[in-house]
């Protein structure tokens, strides 16, 4: 059998066994991507896209797909020239041949970059998360960097940016063993769960 399995799942399951009065409903339902999406989604998505096109120099803010971005504080940020850069890896995990996937933001040498839109900073959310860990094994890097854009909606699809933080994380001995272990989480979670999702391999 084969599964594909991507970064955010298996921090959307992690998630849920560590929250008390997670639902199991609301989480098959995402996995099976029925959740609609919401407009900080769509406004995290647009400032994505924006800074993945943006060109060098000083910028006030951003417009992008009907949102827009102001700055009330000084960042700099650094944005490597490879951005948007996707790999996979695979795993035999009992009967199932699992592909992973993970896309970064951004990659410079042995360092990779992910951009967060939120409107409360929580350090622990990101640093006990898998996906710096899995980043780091499918890009073979040693140090994952957040950067965090803390913002606040000013009015309908207006952002007033007001904080900014960096977060680094590095590889550890016995990092590939735990991403390892939450992909065999998973595997047996979509066993009960998502059927749908494994593919009889070709034979």
């Amino acid at each position: 059998m084969d599964l594909r399995v991507s970064t955010t799942e298996i921090d959307l399951l992690r998630r849920f066994y560590d929250e008390e009065e997670a639902d199991l409903a609301d989480l098959v339902r995402q996995l099976r991507r029925l959740m609609p999406s919401t407009e900080s989604m769509e406004a995290g998505s647009a400032l994505h896209k924006a800074l993945e096109t943006a060109e060098p120099g000083d910028h006030k803010g951003f417009v992008q797909d009907g949102f827009t971005f102001s700055f009330e504080t000084d960042v700099e940020i650094q944005l490597p020239a490879i951005r948007e850069m996707k790999a996979t890896a695979t795993y035999e995990i009992e009967d199932t041949t699992v592909t992973l996937v993970g896309k970064v933001d951004a990659i410079h040498g042995r360092k990779v970059y992910d951009h967060k839109f939120t409107a409360r900073f929580d350090a622990d959310r990101y640093l006990d998360s898998y996906q710096w860990r899995i980043y780091l094994e499918l890009f073979g890097a040693d140090a994952f960097q957040w950067n965090i854009f803390v913002a606040i909606e000013s009015a309908p699809r207006n952002y007033l940016i007001r904080d900014f933080h960096n977060l680094t994380m590095h590889r550890y001995p016995g990092m590939q063993q735990d991403v390892e272990r939450a992909l065999v989480d998973f595997v047996r979670f979509a066993r009960f769960h998502l059927p749908e999702r494994f593919v009889r391999a070709a034979a």
